[in-house]
């Protein structure tokens, strides 16, 4: 395949880093990476601007609390039949079958929402995406070598934040629509990119080795064997220090998301909070958009195993920094808020292809597809109240949810820490 040809403004370094990443992404790997830089445009508007477009059609800050709740439940639930069915049907079937389902019918949805009842059958229907999860992460994992996971990471989330530069498209969007005309375009426009990268998809994934091996070895499986399987699998998880402890921090880190990407636009855009007029809440994802391009260029040297303790530690503390400054926002003053962004984009950088990598490297191949659904399940459980407790916070003081966010993330930055006596070639004996 012909090699992406490097922006010469960029420095030598940068030009061998890009070049790394595309060649280290393959196969699946690289058209997932590609369509998922395509879909984040679209889903970026989406996620951005679709907690202030229920506002306007009269959803509440605490049943936007609570249906983040519904969505987390059936998360739950469709998290832990994702590895049967990854096993079971193959990762690119349930992969393309359901993300055509469960992203272009819940848009459908919101993009003719009247009333909360829409986006409650929505987050019903949406919630069961997230079966597809250990199909997508093992599509995106497997024939890929160790040493080249966390520069494909590295490649997605360089991507992602290239179609994520067009966040001010939506501000323009709301600024000249309206927040509820302006969204129903951004609902329409995110059920499209499902649906056809969700096609484009089944003519250019192909199913992975371990995929077809597993498929030939669970096609006579039954409900018993099923769940043994499962409790084989979380017990695993349990045994093992490693995977038992980072777990949990991915649980930690997960409630803390929900967190801030329910709430933290209603907060830039409410009086009681930074009050900033609703178009301009696009700015932030643009600001974080170039940060975390310019991160994975200018940072290449720590896309390396080697690295990816020190990328979890530093982008956990960076995440601390990011939430202080949001915090100490005062009203009508975009610039605390900016620095957030940035604080956070350098965060996202450095933590998102470590988190990931790190995770892929302590499981092992066969039984890759369970521990990912059994434990998506289990941060899917954890998860679940953070939306409801974050609405009854911040209807009784805006800040407090963030508050609690901040001390979830310095639990989670201590724990992390905990596993620094684990050497990385460690995580290589499962493999």
């Amino acid at each position: 395949m012909v090699q992406p040809q490097i922006p010469q403004l960029l420095t030598p370094s940068a030009r061998r880093h890009v070049r790394h990443l595309f060649a280290a992404a393959q196969g699946n790997a690289r058209v997932i990476a590609i369509t998922e830089g395509v879909a984040a445009a679209s889903f970026q508007w989406y996620r951005t601007y679709v907690p202030l477009y229920m506002l306007a059609l009269g959803v509440t800050e605490a049943q936007i609390g609570l249906l983040a709740g519904v969505l987390i439940f059936t998360q739950f639930i469709s998290t832990l039949l994702g590895g049967y069915v990854a096993d079971r049907f193959g990762r690119k079937r349930v992969l393309v079958g359901f993300d055509i389902l469960c992203w272009g019918l819940p848009m459908l949805l919101y993009a003719i929402a009247r009333n909360p009842w829409y986006f409650l059958f929505g987050q019903l229907i949406n919630g069961f995406v997230y079966i597809v999860i250990p199909s997508f992460q093992c599509l995106f994992v497997e024939d890929v070598p160790i040493e080249n996971r966390t520069a494909v990471f590295g490649l997605v989330q360089f991507l992602m934040s290239g179609a994520r530069l067009l966040a001010p498209v939506a501000g323009w969007l709301v600024a000249w629509l309206g927040i509820i005309t302006g969204g129903r375009v951004i609902m329409t426009i995110c059920m499209l990119s499902a649906v056809s990268i969700a096609i484009y998809r089944q003519f250019t994934l192909k199913e992975t080795t371990m995929g077809q091996a597993r498929m030939a070895d669970t096609s006579q499986l039954s409900p018993g064997d099923l769940i043994r399987e499962y409790i084989a699998a979380i017990r695993s998880m349990m045994v093992d220090q490693r995977i038992r402890a980072f777990l949990t921090v991915r649980n930690l880190v997960t409630f803390n998301t929900v967190i801030w990407t329910t709430y933290s636009a209603i907060y830039l855009t409410d009086r009681r909070g930074v009050g900033l007029p609703a178009a301009t809440v696009a700015l932030f994802p643009f600001v974080t958009a170039v940060v975390t391009m310019a991160m994975i260029l200018l940072a290449a040297g720590r896309m390396r195993p080697e690295k990816l303790f020190n990328n979890l530690i530093m982008g956990q503390v960076l995440s601390v920094v990011a939430a202080l400054c949001f915090l100490v926002s005062p009203e009508g003053t975009i610039w605390w808020a900016v620095l957030w962004a940035m604080a956070n984009a350098v965060s996202v950088a450095l933590f998102a292809p470590a988190n990931e990598s790190y995770w892929a490297n302590i499981i092992g191949d066969r039984e890759r597809a369970l521990v990912f659904s059994a434990g998506g399940a289990l941060t899917a459980l954890f998860a679940l109240p953070a939306g409801p407790l974050a609405g009854t916070l911040y209807t009784l003081a805006p800040r407090w949810p963030f508050l609690l966010a901040l001390a979830v993330q310095l639990i989670a930055l201590v724990l992390t820490w905990s596993l620094r006596r684990e050497p990385v070639a460690a995580m290589e004996k499962l493999r």
